[in-house]
């Protein structure tokens, strides 16, 4: 059960439904699709991928085939809820129909290459987000996000034009500064990476205190990136999908304390999306710390409530057997 899955940046949704058609709705029927919306996203708020999932289908099954922004946007959040929840293929298919309602959407381009690359598919990843830069190419922001993605899989060499393609980016304002900077950080030019973080900054973007709080992590500055990450949890104690990745982090450091801490911290907000993953580091931490009573009694209210997890089973038959 110490393995746990990274899971890529994926800023986005999903769905098993036709987006083409014709027909039409009544009130009651809209009524319904919005409050079947809200109960998924509640669904999903909680960790209930597979709930999740059911209930924005059922939302748009209230649409007659009727497609507009709402439509789409529950589409969205399907996808998002059928990811985290390791229905890559359901991902898949549910981004392919959103690309064919919208061939120039390269939002929907970049997640499924997400999602063909959490499922191996390297060469599909690879179409995908070359077609996504080229539907939007002075983003630089999607260059540094396929960038983080690819050089999460092991494809630095892949990640290299995206990396280039978003530095040479010229805009100053705050985020463009921060997403420079960050790129920067992924190239391990650090002064370059600082340069821009700090003007980003000075201009009140406190996501870039999250990045630079990783320079320092990266040169081995725990200490100084340790009050950075505090300064930016102060304001962003909310942020579990950034905790999980310090949790991660740490994990891999041999700080096992602090990594416990920070999937603590996440699984302390009030709903947090990835409960599923703080739950599993949390149990990987406590066994790490030796602190087997409580990784066993957490594990069993995991398997409980996530059956569909076969590792974490396994670990709990094992441990139940000692």
């Amino acid at each position: 059960m110490r393995q746990i899955r990274r899971i890529f940046f994926l800023p986005g949704l999903l769905i098993t439904c036709f987006l083409a058609g014709c027909g039409g709705r009544n009130e009651v029927q809209l009524e319904n699709e919005l409050a079947y919306r809200q109960v998924g996203i509640q669904k999903l708020s909680e960790g209930d991928y597979q709930g999740a999932v059911e209930f924005f289908q059922k939302a748009l099954d209230q649409s007659v085939a009727v497609v507009g922004t709402l439509e789409v946007d529950i589409c969205y959040y399907k996808a998002k809820a059928q990811y985290l929840g390791g229905d890559v293929e359901g991902a898949f298919a549910t981004y392919t129909a959103l690309i064919e309602y919208d061939e120039d959407n390269a939002q929907a381009l970049f997640l499924r290459g997400t999602a063909y690359l959490a499922g191996g598919q390297e060469q599909e990843a690879l179409l995908d987000y070359r077609a996504a830069a080229d539907k939007d190419p002075e983003n630089g922001t999607l260059y540094q996000h396929i960038a983080q993605n690819l050089i999460y899989a092991g494809m630095s060499q892949e990640a290299e034009p995206y990396l280039a393609s978003a530095v040479a980016m010229d805009s100053d304002d705050a985020v463009s500064l921060r997403e420079r900077g960050y790129a920067f950080y992924l190239m391990e030019d650090f002064g370059n990476a600082r340069a821009n973080l700090d003007k980003a900054i000075t201009m009140g973007d406190s996501q870039a205190v999250f990045y630079l709080a990783k320079i320092e992590d990266a040169l081995g500055n725990s200490e100084q990136a340790m009050k950075l990450y505090e300064t930016y949890l102060a304001d962003h104690g909310d942020d579990t999908a950034t905790l999980y990745e310090l949790g991660l982090a740490r994990l891999g450091q041999g700080s096992y304390d602090q990594a416990l801490a920070f999937f603590q911290k996440g699984l302390e907000a009030e709903k947090p999306m990835n409960r599923q993953q703080l739950r599993r580091g949390e149990i990987v931490a406590l066994e790490y710390l030796l602190e087997f009573a409580q990784a066993k009694e957490k594990l069993a209210s995991y398997v409980s409530d996530y059956p569909e997890d076969e590792e974490a089973a396994r670990e709990w038959e094992f441990l139940r057997s000692r």
